[in-house]
């Protein structure tokens, strides 16, 4: 049985090969009386156009990428139901890669994506310094950096961001301890090559710190990459380096924070009675733990939702410059960062001090 192609609609429909392909991909004003005999004919055949051939035309795959450094983080996977959210909307496909988080592994995802002919990309890699960056700008397609934000500040054009404000997400923290009575609060931070929320988390905390006049102890801070297993470690370290045990632990992730109140249950170290634990993203695990985990809150679905809405605005304004013949693909057309909000949950894991 020969399969029907498009030589053939345009043959039953009496018109030419070109006035059938304006019908299908939308390209042209087609006559209504002419549009009306070739979707009928579409219709009877149950004719499905080749997306290949298709894109050919149109010059779009309906296709976008995302790239991340750690696929198994929850937090990622809040962010792609976001982003799928917005892409079945528009009847596009999602393709999800996975970097490792090596600013290697993540050249070669944008060089392969180049090839694959995507319409756009959304990146959320661990440290987009001017390697990756440059990178990125010669590349033909559009792209929005999504949970983190451009290191340095030696761009003249910074690319589009969605992300939330982690310096002043770690501050509101820290606040929020010291309302309750803390004054020696402990900071587990994460990976310090991330610039978002490893270092601007870590300037946070500093910044907090200087603002309420509270004392930096070097003793009281130490480092992971926001796993369980490096929670639970740094918690020990902080532990073992102290003869005075902070009264509050601030974690960069909920992950790391309930790998400390692990470690402190092996010690039989109460929470809250003797520290409190609070951590970061609220993910679904924080409220079923006992205690129950205070953490700041991130919509991750809504910053994945709101990075793919501003890819597809990005999409739509090359695609009408490109037709008007105005700028070459790849350029840059939105500037902008836009933050999402973040909110303090108080839960079980924190004592309110009296003071």
């Amino acid at each position: 049985m020969s399969v029907l192609t498009i030589h053939d609609i345009a043959h039953e429909a009496n018109v030419s090969i070109s006035t059938v392909s304006r019908v299908i991909n939308n390209t042209k004003e087609v006559g209504p009386e002419l549009k009306d005999r070739v979707f009928n004919i579409i219709q009877k055949h149950n004719f499905q156009p080749n997306q290949i051939a298709r894109s050919l035309v149109t010059r779009k795959t309906d296709t976008i990428a995302m790239i991340v450094s750690n696929i198994s983080n929850a937090v990622f996977g809040a962010l792609i139901k976001g982003i799928e959210s917005v892409c079945r909307q528009r009847n596009y496909t999602l393709i999800v890669c996975d970097s490792g988080g090596q600013t290697e592994n993540e050249i070669k995802l944008l060089r392969t994506m180049s090839n694959r002919r995507i319409d756009g990309l959304l990146f959320a890699g661990v440290d987009v310094h001017s390697d990756l960056v440059n990178e990125i700008r010669i590349q033909r397609y559009p792209t929005v950096l999504v949970t983190q934000e451009m290191s340095g500040s030696d761009h003249q054009t910074p690319l589009p961001t969605v992300i939330h404000d982690n310096i002043q997400a770690i501050k509101d923290a820290v606040h929020f301890l010291y309302m309750y009575g803390h004054r020696e609060i402990a900071f587990i931070g994460g990976l310090k090559n991330d610039y978002s929320a490893g270092k601007k988390r870590y300037t946070g905390y500093q910044q907090a710190l200087a603002e309420l006049s509270l004392e930096f102890k070097e003793s009281y801070v130490d480092h992971g990459d926001f796993s369980f297993e490096s929670g639970y470690k740094c918690m020990k370290q902080i532990c073992e380096g102290n003869s005075t045990l902070p009264t509050a632990v601030l974690a960069c992730s909920d992950l790391m924070a309930i790998g400390a109140m692990n470690y402190l249950d092996t010690m039989n170290i109460k929470i809250p009675d003797a520290i409190s634990i609070m951590g970061f993203d609220d993910i679904e695990l924080a409220s079923y733990i006992k205690p129950k985990l205070s953490t700041v809150r991130v919509s991750y679905f809504e910053e994945g939702a709101f990075a793919a809405q501003a890819l597809f605005s990005l999409i739509e304004k090359q695609s009408k410059k490109q037709e008007e013949q105005e700028i070459p693909a790849g350029t840059a057309l939105l500037d902008d960062t836009r933050y999402i909000s973040h909110q303090i949950i108080p839960r079980q894991s924190i004592k309110k001090l009296m003071r």
